[in-house]
């Protein structure tokens, strides 16, 4: 029997509403899927590398040392024997006088030929015939030509001159093996020639000046010498180090110092919480001395001075590195490393707290199954995100130092980020098991 018209609108009226729901059904079904499964195109992650963090505290420090000025006692024209910051022996020789400076003079130009002579001594036995191939030459100078580059961009300027002394030797040994230059026999009997005789009209030393004690020579003296007892440091205020001054001297009266002993010492003024922090750490610290060197060097805490009621302290730090700039330094900014850490560097906005499920043993051996919120990371782990605890060493105002290998027992369930992992910083409805896209 064939359908009225009323009926057939019925029909397609409740066939279109059950295409309404079925579309709004899968609508539904799409959204939780690509929200709880597919992930979101907003997660932003990062890289786990390796990093170091320290903990310091800041200073204007002064220098102390166990210091005994140095007359002359020998006439003439002294020429120092040792430089600044060099070593000496007891009863060793400082200064070599002449009788006149004309000598003198002729003794700087001898020296000056003889490192002329051993630099051009140190690349004459490469010629053309050896089996120095020119790839293994050009090899070294472009080696050496980054050495240079290196510590000129990282300020360590100490180093150029041996830099380029080994990239002059390289490139001269380059003409020697392509034949654009000879050997050097020529030249260096005309310097030797030069320096015999130099030597031969240069009159003979009239004196010496030597040092009773063995220790370090510095050449000038500042008057700062005998403000502090190095037996006494222990006693040192705040205020003390803040009120030193040099004494008058008469710098023409003494040819230098002699710094005795290997040890010397910083005097650093610090708050009295920052006093705490160092009390509470072990003696060995590492300091940088910046108007000297780059490098950070060892020292020891030796005291940690309270004395006073202006809520200041005095950490008195004992170093027994030597060289020429430390030898002359006496006031400068110190930098306290009290602790160093190492580990892998992540954003604290990566942080998060979730639940960890792992398995622990009761008080009968048995294992039972445990969950317990930690703090942690989220990492991408082919397509989906995985939840790690991790052991933070230190903390900073964006970053934390994860520790890569914790002790047994602190991860529960023995997982933590690792190097090169991708860390989500960045992302909506995170957790542990989610598929992402």
């Amino acid at each position: 029997m064939a359908k009225t018209t009323s009926e057939k609108s019925k029909l397609t009226k409740r066939i279109l509403i059950g295409l309404g729901i079925a579309l709004a059904l899968v609508y539904i079904i799409f959204v939780f899927i690509t929200t709880n499964f597919l992930g979101n195109n907003n997660i932003v992650t990062e890289t786990a590398y390796r990093a170091k963090a320290l903990d310091t505290i800041e200073s204007k420090g002064l220098i102390v040392r166990d210091e005994e000025y140095l007359s002359a006692n020998a006439d003439g024209v002294l020429v120092y024997d040792v430089d600044d910051g060099g070593k000496v022996t007891a009863d060793g020789v400082i200064a070599t006088a002449y009788a006149s400076q004309d000598d003198v003079s002729a003794i700087h130009q001898i020296e000056q030929l003889d490192q002329r002579i051993a630099f051009l001594e140190s690349i004459k036995g490469v010629n053309s015939t050896t089996n120095v191939g020119i790839d293994t030459v050009n090899g070294q100078i472009n080696e050496r030509l980054s050495t240079l580059i290196g510590d000129f961009h990282d300020h360590n300027y100490a180093a150029l001159s041996s830099d380029e002394s080994d990239l002059l030797v390289s490139i001269l040994r380059k003409q020697i093996v392509t034949g654009e230059q000879g050997d050097f026999d020529e030249k260096i009997a005309s310097l030797v020639a030069e320096r015999d005789s130099l030597k031969a009209s240069t009159g003979a030393p009239i004196g010496t000046v030597k040092t009773k004690d063995a220790g370090y020579f510095v050449s000038k003296v500042d008057g700062y010498e005998k403000c502090f007892d190095v037996k006494a440091l222990d006693e040192v205020t705040a205020a003390d180090v803040d009120n030193a001054k040099p004494q008058d001297i008469d710098e023409g009266a003494y040819i230098g110092k002699m710094l005795k002993g290997a040890n010397w010492y910083i005097l650093c003024p610090i708050s009295a919480d920052e006093a705490t922090s160092l009390s509470h750490t072990e003696s060995a610290v590492k300091v940088r001395l910046p108007s000297a060197m780059d490098e950070a060097i060892p020292a020891k805490v030796l005291h940690v001075n309270t004395y006073g009621n202006d809520g200041t302290a005095v950490a008195v730090l004992q170093c027994n590195y030597m060289n020429d700039a430390l030898s002359n330094l006496r006031r400068d900014n110190v930098e306290i490393i009290v602790n160093e850490y190492e580990g892998l560097k992540i954003s604290k906005s990566a942080l998060h707290d979730d639940d960890i499920t792992y398995y622990d043993e009761d008080e009968n051996g048995n294992d039972v199954k445990k969950t317990e919120r930690v703090q942690g990371v989220y990492v991408e782990y082919g397509a989906e995100l995985v939840f790690r605890q991790v052991a933070i060493l230190y903390s900073g105002d964006d970053y934390i130092i994860c520790n890569e290998n914790p002790e047994r027992g602190v991860l529960l369930d023995g997982h933590t980020v690792s190097l090169y992992d991708k860390v989500v910083i960045e992302g909506r409805d995170l957790f542990d098991g989610k598929i992402i896209m």
